[in-house]
């Protein structure tokens, strides 16, 4: 059985999900056919564990958590309330290549909203790299040409949306659509003379 959480009816997950276990790990367990080890679980000893195991999951979420910051990129487009940056990036192990920053002032400082690291070994692009830092993997044998990929996702009218997933939803309800459109053949053209 899988249950995705929904973090707009559940809240914080890390609570919602300590809340679960000391409530219903007797029945979760028993759910997922392991009811002898439920019938062995003596609440008084797991309460002050799981208390523990909240207090360090917390830490973790806070000390841990992994977000990154990229250059804005040497080459940049202004598109209305977005930028497009573009660089050459050269990462571990004899990884790089072109990365797409997608960029929008929030609070009157840049942000960097979405990021498209189109490499050659492990390319991939993240959702709110300052933020959540979402990172998603192509598989090259599904899409070989990863910025192609990325170009077609702002061609086909996908920005406003990611964005959105990002956590920036203000920012692509401002997006001018018909300015980007203008605006991708420059970032499509600068990009390519940028890969050869």
């Amino acid at each position: 059985v899988r249950v995705m959480l929904d973090p707009t009816v559940t809240g914080n997950p890390l609570r919602w999900t300590m809340t679960q276990l000391r409530r219903k790990l007797p029945a979760m367990l028993g759910r997922a056919g392991y009811e002898q080890i439920a019938l062995q679980i003596d609440p008084s000893q797991l309460m002050p564990t799981l208390d523990e195991v909240e207090a360090k999951a917390s830490e973790m979420a806070i000390r841990k958590r992994r977000t990154v910051r990229h250059n804005r990129g040497t080459d940049v487009i202004e598109a209305g309330n977005i930028r497009f940056g573009l660089e050459m990036r050269v990462a571990g192990q004899g990884d790089g290549g072109l990365a797409i920053h997608v960029l929008g002032d929030i609070a009157g400082q840049e942000v960097e909203l979405l990021a498209f690291d189109c490499f050659r070994i492990y390319p991939h692009y993240h959702y709110g790299p300052m933020y959540k830092n979402e990172r998603i993997y192509w598989d090259k044998t599904l899409v070989p040409d990863p910025f192609k990929w990325a170009l077609d996702q702002f061609k086909g009218g996908k920005l406003p949306a990611m964005l959105t997933r990002a956590g920036y939803p203000t920012v692509a309800a401002a997006l001018d659509e018909g300015l980007i459109a203008e605006k991708l053949p420059e970032v499509e053209a600068r990009a390519q003379a940028m890969l050869h």
